[in-house]
C-alpha cells in the first residue's frame, strides 16, 4: 500500500495589512499540493482583516490575538495549532509564484530526509538576486520556509517569545546545521517579497532587529566569540545610528537587551566550533555540494 503524502500547514501572522493578506493566501489556496492546511494569527488588526479573511478563506483556521504579540510570539501560536507533517511559514506581503512550490519543497525533505528546513528563491524590490541553481545556506528567512514539524516538538523547540521579530531564523538555523541538518535553497522554488511597508515603523524595526541579533548571540555563539562579535556589533550599529542622524534605536537596543539578558543566558545552547567554521564558508560561498563540518 503506498504511503500516504506528508501533510502541510500553511501559517502566517499578519497585523493591517488585509489587501496584502488576500493576495498571499490566493496564491496559497493555488498550490497544487493537496494536504495543506492554512492557518492565519492576526495579531489585533483593526483594517477588516478577521472579517475579509471569513469571507474570502474559510476554510483557514483564524487565531485573532488580543494585542500585537509580535512576529514569533504568534508564530508559535500558529505552530501549536498545526497538525501538518510540514510547516510552511509564508510573509503576509509575500506571495508564491508557481502552482508547484509546496509540493517541490517537499520533494526536497523526501529526496534528502535529513534536511532541516528548505527555503525557495524570493524576488522583489530589495530582495538579493536570486540563485541560479540549488544550494546549501547558512540561515533563512521565515516567512519563506518549510521546516519538519520535529524541529519545534523535538530537534529545537519553539522561537523564544523575546524575538518580537528578526533572528529568530538564525536561532533556529544555527541549531539545525549544529544537529547535522542543512538549510537548503532551492532556485526553481520562487516567491514574491513586496517588503511592504504598511504596518511598519522603522524606529521598530531598528530597536527589536538591533536587539534580537544581540540576544542571539548570546544564545548561540561559543562564549570566545561573544567579546568580538559584541564588539563588532556595537561599533557597527553605532555607525549605521550616525549616518542615519538617529541613534534612538540604537541606544534603545542596547540599553533594553539587559532586562531580557536572564533569559538569553537561560536559552543559551552554543554551536559547535566547526559548525561555526562550516557557517562562515556559507556565509562566503554559494555552496551547491553538501557541505561537511
Amino acid at each position: 500500500m503506498r504511503a500516504a503524502a506528508p501533510t502541510v500547514s500553511i501559517l502566517c501572522v499578519t497585523h493591517n495589512r488585509r489587501e496584502l493578506l488576500l493576495e498571499c493566501l490566493a496564491s496559497c489556496r493555488q498550490q497544487d499540493y493537496p494536504p495543506v492546511e492554512l492557518i492565519v494569527v492576526d495579531n489585533a488588526s483593526d483594517d477588516g482583516t478577521d472579517e475579509a479573511l471569513r469571507e474570502r478563506f474559510p476554510e483557514a483556521l483564524l487565531i485573532r490575538t488580543h494585542r500585537n504579540l509580535g512576529f514569533f510570539p504568534a508564530l508559535n501560536l500558529a505552530i501549536a495549532n498545526a497538525r501538518g507533517d510540514y510547516l510552511m511559514t509564508v510573509d503576509d506581503d509575500a506571495r508564491f509564484l508557481r502552482s508547484d512550490a509546496v509540493r517541490r519543497m517537499v520533494d526536497a525533505f523526501r529526496h534528502e530526509p535529513d534536511l532541516g528546513a528548505v527555503t525557495c528563491n524570493i524576488e522583489g524590490p530589495r530582495e538579493s538576486p536570486p540563485a541560479a541553481r540549488d544550494r546549501y545556506v547558512h540561515t533563512f528567512k521565515t516567512g519563506f520556509t518549510m521546516v519538519p514539524r520535529q524541529a519545534f516538538d523535538t530537534w529545537v523547540g519553539y522561537y523564544p517569545d523575546v524575538f518580537f521579530r528578526s533572528a529568530g531564523e538564525q536561532y533556529l538555523a544555527t541549531a539545525l546545521w549544529n544537529a547535522g541538518r542543512p538549510v537548503k535553497q532551492l532556485a526553481g522554488v520562487r516567491m514574491h517579497h513586496a517588503l511592504a511597508m504598511q504596518g511598519r515603523s522603522l524606529w521598530a524595526w531598528g530597536f527589536y532587529g538591533l536587539r534580537s541579533q544581540i540576544l542571539v548571540c548570546m544564545m548561540r555563539d561559543p562564549w570566545y566569540l561573544v567579546p568580538p562579535r559584541l564588539g563588532a556589533k556595537f561599533v557597527n550599529s553605532l555607525v549605521h545610528g550616525i549616518r542615519k542622524r538617529d541613534l534612538r534605536a540604537w541606544a534603545a537596543g542596547w540599553t533594553n537587551v539587559w532586562w531580557h539578558l536572564p533569559e538569553a543566558l537561560r536559552l543559551r545552547r552554543p554551536i559547535r566550533w566547526s559548525t561555526q567554521r562550516l557557517l562562515w564558508r556559507l556565509r562566503r560561498d554559494h555552496v551547491s555540494a553538501r557541505p561537511v563540518d
